[in-house]
């Protein structure tokens, strides 16, 4: 699996993605960074606010950066595109399987994903909510949903790659 965020709008909540996806294993994420979040150098606040809410993660995660419009990176992305969104419509994470190839796509903390990204999605997940609030912190979501995806990776139970399945049918008959 590969990790895109769309324009993320709080430093914070970027240094703990960071460090989620680098205790889960996951070595980059590309991002599409209107807001200039990631940089090269970061001034003194903001390098101990690395320090301490990455655990020192964020400088381990290669940021893989979407220059300008996102939806040619989207298009020629070669696995599935499965949205995160905070949809009672959408599949429930709790119902879905991963592939090895997907790409994750998460939104902003304040305005989610534009429909333009939507439309280049082959799927949309929602974590089941009991509660009243709208929707979860995004690095917290986005926790969840890595963490299901290792779980599934570690019982064997991510979804067939469409080729992979044709071509056992091929060698099967």
């Amino acid at each position: 699996m590969e990790v895109f965020v769309h324009a993320p709008e709080q430093f914070e909540n970027l240094c703990v993605l960071a460090r989620t996806l680098e205790v889960f294993g996951f070595e980059r994420c590309h991002v599409f960074d209107p807001h200039r979040i990631v940089r090269d150098r970061y001034g003194k606040s903001y390098s101990q606010k690395l320090r301490t809410v990455s655990a020192g993660a964020f400088s381990k995660i290669a940021w893989l950066r979407i220059e300008s419009d996102p939806v040619p990176f989207l298009r020629g992305y070669a696995g599935r595109r499965v949205a995160t969104v905070p949809r009672q419509q959408a599949t429930s994470l709790h119902r879905f399987l991963f592939r090895r190839s997907d790409l994750l796509v998460i939104g902003s903390e304040g305005r989610g994903l534009d429909a333009t990204v939507l439309a280049e999605c082959q799927a949309q997940i929602t974590i089941p909510q009991a509660g009243v609030t709208e929707s979860l912190n995004v690095a917290v979501a986005s926790g969840i949903v890595l963490a299901e995806f290792k779980r599934q990776e570690s019982l064997c139970l991510l979804e067939l790659e469409p080729d992979a399945s044709a071509q056992g049918e091929t060698s099967a008959s």
